[in-house]
């Protein structure tokens, strides 16, 4: 499943995305991850959900990203939810964000992992067939 928390900037997606990830590994009987471009949210975040800041890895495009992505799949068989932060500032180049969802979430349907994205969005960027957060 690929879930989106799409808004403008300052509308409470990060927050929202926190306590998602909180609930979701207070309650998974698996492994979560949550990544995001620096570390601001590792501070806040309990020490059981693994934390990784994306900016670490250097990485020059949308296609590194979901390569990345798949590395996380292939070495973690437990791994049930990822969470990923700041979206756009994590896609570089000229990534059309419907393209890169809907490979994501094929993976999503070979790994049984979900993957949740917060997207900084003011327009209809991204398409309505996925699952949109409450």
């Amino acid at each position: 499943m690929v879930n989106l928390i799409v808004g403008s900037s300052g509308t409470g997606k990060t927050r929202q995305l926190v306590e998602k990830v909180v609930d979701t590994a207070r309650n998974s009987k698996g492994n979560v991850i949550c990544i995001d471009k620096g570390k601001k949210l590792s501070l806040i975040l309990p020490s059981d959900i693994r934390f990784i800041d994306i900016g670490d890895y250097k990485l020059n495009s949308s296609i590194a990203f979901y390569g990345f992505l798949i590395g996380l799949c292939a070495g973690d068989y437990d791994l049930t939810d990822v969470f990923i932060d700041s979206t756009m500032d994590i896609l570089t180049g000229n990534t059309e964000v419907n393209d890169f969802l809907d490979i994501v979430s094929k993976l999503s349907d070979r790994t049984n992992v979900n993957f949740h994205f917060s997207i900084c969005s003011d327009d209809d960027l991204v398409k309505t067939h996925y699952e949109f957060a409450s």
